[in-house]
């Protein structure tokens, strides 16, 4: 596991995803290449990044189907938090890196909810899934707070505490519209 914060550079990423079968058997050349043809080379770095995430999430999506205990569950999980540099004693740090996964979830979410065809129930995921990203910041910043009973603390973010509730009501409000629908349809 790497520890510095160092990051990994296209012609690494890229023999990792050759490595792994996904790019076939192109050189370092053929990845600097293949960089090269973006106008930043960030854009190929987030590109060949976002394939490996890619590849890893698949795999450990066909591992999960494993029936786990608790204990290993949570060990698996403490894994990927480790590789990530997650998994310390600050609070902080595992919630980022969880709200950054809901984030991450939501991409597509929010490709299907602006279909206007999509309907309501897209719509309630997306928001849910943006409340529960904004309350994931809170986690961190308020556990002491919360721990200690110190309401006090809690001020600094009460406009974010009230974003994160009125994307949940709006989530409750889209679920709502269907039941609604199903109950006048008498179904």
């Amino acid at each position: 596991m790497r520890n510095e914060y160092t990051p990994v550079t296209v012609e690494q990423i890229g023999a990792a995803l050759t490595a792994l079968g996904f790019l076939g058997d192109l050189t370092a050349a053929e990845h600097a290449e293949y960089a090269a043809q973006f106008s930043d080379p960030g854009i190929a770095r987030v590109r060949l990044v976002n394939a490996l995430l890619g590849l890893a999430q698949r795999e450990a999506m066909l591992a999960d189907v494993i029936e786990l205990d608790d204990e290993n569950r949570f060990a698996a999980l403490g894994e990927q938090l480790k590789a990530v540099d997650g998994w310390d004693n600050d609070l902080a740090v595992r919630m980022a890196f969880i709200g950054w996964q809901v984030y991450r979830a939501s991409i597509p979410l929010q490709l299907v909810a602006r279909d206007p065809n999509s309907g309501p129930i897209p719509v309630a995921a997306l928001n849910a899934a943006e409340g529960m990203h904004s309350l994931l910041s809170m986690i961190g910043a308020t556990h002491e707070a919360a721990a200690t009973g110190d309401i006090g603390a809690f001020a600094p973010y009460a406009e974010e505490l009230k974003r994160g509730r009125e994307l949940m009501r709006a989530a409750i409000e889209n679920i709502e519209i269907v039941l609604n629908m199903l109950d006048s349809a008498g179904l």
